[in-house]
């Protein structure tokens, strides 16, 4: 972005900004440094670009689905979830080592070509930014960005700090034609939108207005959005103070309103904070170029401004891929430098151990004490410049607590000046990927498994991949209902669904997941997966009419009853004699069963009724146990004689004789009926088919006898009888 000093951002009575007024530290950045590439000069800029409309790459991110039923396909890679903007410097842009050759593009969202100069008549200048926009790099870093589906922007600059700032005065002036030039590349390049960097300070630019510049900047943002259209992408650079001067260079509220992103500068910070507490120093000492915290300016503060002022989904915070270093008279925290101050990049700070220069024994890495992002700072003996030498800068440890606030703060990304100060440093893009990374798929194991009874608990636990911080939600869909959500994000993965007092029936069970921080409905989720749920019976009852037995061919109706299930379903199964249980009718949910007896052989039979509820997949949840039913073939006649044959003296025993038909096992009643009383049973059923009738002791007269027969299955109180046949007594 701007060059080192100018993003310095000192602060002072002149300036109600943490702006610089003049760039006085220009000879003490980015010398002796082994990987700084900037041919104007190296601009120390953290960005971060939102996700915003890219017309030429993949479309958009589907929608939340209305209910988690819709299956979601889960990414085979890592990709961010949030907005990871990154600067790409034009003088190392294809550098195999550090350029985008190095970079993992499925880390990153946008990529701002840094970039074209724009000069004080609005046209873009003619330097090695413009050399290489027009060479077959920026064609191949377009390339293999889409084909990731990473947008690119162009960064279009402009920085002027110096007294009354002329060259940004005209440049404003001149907006229209910078706008139309800007249009006329990006859409010549087929890039998917503009990041601006105008950095200057705010002033009447000769006009009546006091706070010309900064108009004139809300201005030439509104124009550029109108140029560009709705659907390509817009950023703008501002500072870390911007969102509570309203008397600087950036309007930022207004500016919001056109921009999709804030690419906030929230770095090079030690320049105006080392004479407030906690350090206190009367001239200018080291210390972290962007603190998370414990300083007068630092990132948690600013994040916090700008989300209050602009709300978060338009805050990109930076962080930088660098640090600052100088001789110092001894080692000791925040040290006055006795040298000039220059810049290591991110690449340079990890291997300054390394440096040849480097006096044996004498490294040692410590950490800020004053700030909770516990930023790095190295100090070394160094024995060409015969100096102890101090560097600040932050390593993978103090990036990640910044990601860790954007996550928390819930803002829409990160951005970092710049990709080439860090290549393809692999704990750099690891850092990204475990800090940033968007859920991409989860699963869910249930316990018990479907089915089970209403009032069971069941156990839901959840695993996401692809997010180091996953969140879960649990949303559950009703029989007939609509989807619900039971548990809101939270970090627990998993969840007691209790069904107490719930309907049987088929649920269906879903969770959503995405990581910390995330403003996204969901990253992933598992589509809506059954469950069912139900009432099973606790007993069941049956009857048969007629009850207990029935002649051959009869239809026997059984009647089953069931309590505990709301739809119970009954099944009825028949015993023959001497055979195995044959269901009667499957399940179904009429109580009644009609068995019809025709042509079954007679014997005892035995019936059973299994009962469940229609949720149920039990084989039964209760059953009637098998009782005993007769099916017998009736007895059509009878016929008897007695010997004697008619009349005999008294006390003489009588034989009366039966013979039945028509049934296989019949059974005998005889009875007597003595002169002037009434018909009495001398002998119950049973197989025999005599009967000896002792007369003795009898009265003299005419007697009767009878006959009853029936079937031994028969529970009829005969089926057929011999009428009283007349017997004489002398």
């Amino acid at each position: 972005m701007s060059n080192c000093p100018k993003r310095n951002r000192l602060d002072s009575l002149g300036y109600r900004s943490l702006e610089w007024s003049a760039a006085h530290h220009l000879q003490k950045v980015l010398q002796n440094s082994r990987h700084i590439a900037f041919v104007v000069a190296a601009a120390l800029v953290l960005c971060a670009a939102a996700i915003g409309p890219a017309p030429r790459v993949a479309a958009a991110p589907v929608a939340a689905p209305a209910s988690p039923a819709v299956a979601a396909a889960a990414a085979a890679v890592t990709h961010p979830g949030r907005e990871v903007f990154g600067f790409a410097l034009a003088s190392s842009l294809a550098d195999p080592t550090i350029g985008y050759p190095s970079w993992n593009f499925d880390l990153l969202t946008t990529v701002a070509y840094f970039g074209l100069h724009v000069n004080s008549n609005g046209q873009f200048a003619s330097d090695n930014g413009w050399t290489t926009w027009n060479s077959g790099s920026l064609t191949s870093l377009v390339s293999i960005a889409h084909q990731h589906g990473v947008k690119v922007v162009l960064t279009v600059i402009l920085q002027d700090f110096s007294p009354n700032t002329p060259a940004m005065c005209a440049g404003l002036a001149n907006a229209d034609t910078t706008v139309a030039a800007t249009v006329q590349q990006v859409k010549a390049k087929g890039v998917d939108g503009v990041n601006i960097d105008y950095e200057g300070l705010d002033g009447s630019c000769g006009n009546n207005d006091p706070y010309w510049a900064q108009h004139a900047m809300t201005s030439f943002v509104q124009k550029m959005r109108a140029g560009l259209g709705s659907s390509y992408y817009l950023s703008v650079d501002t500072y870390a103070s911007s969102a509570v001067d309203g008397y600087g260079f950036f309007d930022v509220r207004n500016i919001a309103s056109y921009a999709d992103s804030l690419f906030v500068m929230a770095y090079d910070l030690e320049y105006s904070n080392y004479r407030r507490f906690p350090l206190s120093c009367s001239s200018f000492c080291l210390g972290p170029t962007a603190p998370l915290s414990g300083y007068y300016y630092n990132d948690t503060n600013v994040a916090a401004q700008y989300a209050a002022v602009v709300g978060a989904g338009k805050v990109i915070l930076g962080v930088p891929y660098y640090g600052r270093k100088a001789c110092v008279a001894t080692a000791a925290p925040n040290a006055y430098p006795t040298s000039s101050v220059t810049a290591d990049s991110y690449l340079d700070a990890s291997n300054e151990a390394s440096d040849p220069a480097v006096q044996a024994g004498s490294y040692a890495s410590h950490r800020d004490a004053n700030s909770s992002g516990t930023e790095r700072w190295d100090t070394w003996y160094n024995t060409t410049l015969h100096c102890t030498r101090e560097l600040y800068w932050d390593d993978v440890t103090s990036l990640g607590k910044k990601y860790d606030l954007v996550n928390a703060q819930n803002l829409r990304g990160v951005g970092i000046w710049n990709l080439n100060y860090g290549g393809g440093a692999p704990e750099l893009w690891s850092l990204l990927g475990t800090r940033l990374a968007a859920c991409n798929g989860v699963t869910v194991s249930v316990t018990p498994r479907s089915p089970a009874n209403v009032g069971t608990t069941v156990a839901m636990t959840a695993t996401a991949s692809g997010c180091p911080h996953p969140q879960y939600e649990f949303w559950i869909l009703p029989p007939g209902g609509s989807w619900t959500v039971v548990r809101g994000y939270s970090s627990t993965a998993a969840f007691d669904w209790a069904t107490t007092g719930l309907a049987s029936g088929g649920y269906r069970y879903s969770v959503w997941v995405r990581n910390a921080g995330s403003s996204a409905a969901y990253e992933a989720y598992l589509p809506g997966a059954a469950y069912t749920l139900i009432a099973p019976c606790k007993s069941v009852s049956a009857s048969a009419v007629p009850p207990s037995s029935a002649n051959k061919g009869t239809t026997v109706t059984f009647t089953a009853s069931a309590s505990g299930c709301p739809n119970p379903l009954y099944e009825f199964w028949i015993l023959p004699p001497g055979g195995t249980w044959t269901v009667g009718r499957s399940y179904s949910s009429s109580a009644t069963y009609s068995w019809t007896t025709t042509g079954l052989a007679s014997g005892t039979y035995r019936y059973s009724v299994w009962a469940r509820d229609a949720s149920s997949s039990a084989t039964y949840d209760a059953y009637f146990p098998g009782v005993a039913y007769t099916v017998y073939s009736p007895c059509t006649s009878v016929s008897a004689s007695a010997t004697p044959t008619s009349s005999a003296p008294k006390g003489t025993t009588v034989t009366i004789t039966s013979s039945a038909s028509g049934c296989p096992n019949p059974q005998y009643e005889f009875w007597i009926l003595p002169p002037g009383d009434s018909w009495t049973v001398v002998r119950g059923y049973s197989a025999s088919s005599s009967f000896s009738w002792n007369t003795g002791g009898l009265a003299a007269g005419n007697y009767r006898y009878s006959v009853w027969v029936r079937d031994v299955g028969s529970g009829a109180a005969y089926d057929t009888y011999v009428p009283g046949t007349a017997y004489t007594l002398t």
